[in-house]
């Protein structure tokens, strides 16, 4: 669902592209990860098949453009099934809140950034676990005070986990190289481009009101 205070280009997609809407994108998704992971389970070389490789990707092998999405966030079936479960909560209360448009812009644009940044820096893409915190953060942002339980059993608000990965994200920013750094800030740009004139628009009516205040005190 697109918002008043949404960017303008996001309007105009939705106007012009509304088409190009996925619908249940967190099946696609979570369906592409269980792919994936059988795949490597009978062909564990395969691996190498599925990353994103520019220099491979010039050479004709387009469906890494593609087949990167299905790298496996996890190694183990258990780790897998509380992966994709997550994943799919995530991806679903996204789409319920934002509609299919909205959702699937956001997920298109961050991996866009991701094969744009691939090719133009010729820097390989072999997991995929930032994309998926991408999400996360969304559903964060969008519903802080939701209580989920790690794995059935440890109560916590999605709020306390976003922090959490802000802060992972931001430790990863000072320890890695220049590279890396630079791929981290154009995986989460999706982020900033969708919830800053959120956030800006709350600012401007903290402001508001506090100057109101002021005003009349």
């Amino acid at each position: 669902m697109i918002q008043e205070h949404d960017p303008k280009w996001l309007r105009w997609l939705d106007q012009h592209f509304s088409w190009m809407a996925i619908p249940n994108l967190a099946i696609v998704l979570v369906a592409l990860q269980g792919i994936g992971f059988v795949l490597l389970q009978n062909d564990p070389s395969g691996l190498e098949r599925m990353v994103l490789l520019p220099d491979h990707i010039y050479q004709g092998e387009i469906w890494r453009l593609f087949s990167f999405l299905a790298i496996p966030v996890a190694h183990s079936p258990i780790q897998l099934v509380f992966s994709l479960l997550f994943s799919y909560f995530i991806i679903n209360s996204i789409e319920s809140e934002w509609g299919e448009v909205k959702t699937t812009f956001y997920v298109l644009t961050s991996i866009l950034l991701m094969v744009a940044f691939a090719l133009i820096f010729d820097h390989p893409v072999t997991q995929i676990s930032d994309f998926y915190s991408s999400l996360f953060l969304a559903a964060a942002a969008l519903f802080p005070e939701q209580e989920i339980r790690i794995y059935f059993f440890i109560p916590v608000k999605l709020k306390v986990l976003g922090w959490l990965a802000i802060a992972f994200i931001l430790y990863r920013l000072i320890q890695c190289e220049w590279k890396d750094r630079f791929f981290l800030l154009v995986i989460y740009s999706n982020y900033l481009l969708f919830f800053g004139p959120t956030i800006l628009y709350r600012f401007k009516n903290w402001k508001r009101k506090r100057d109101f205040q002021k005003k009349y005190r």
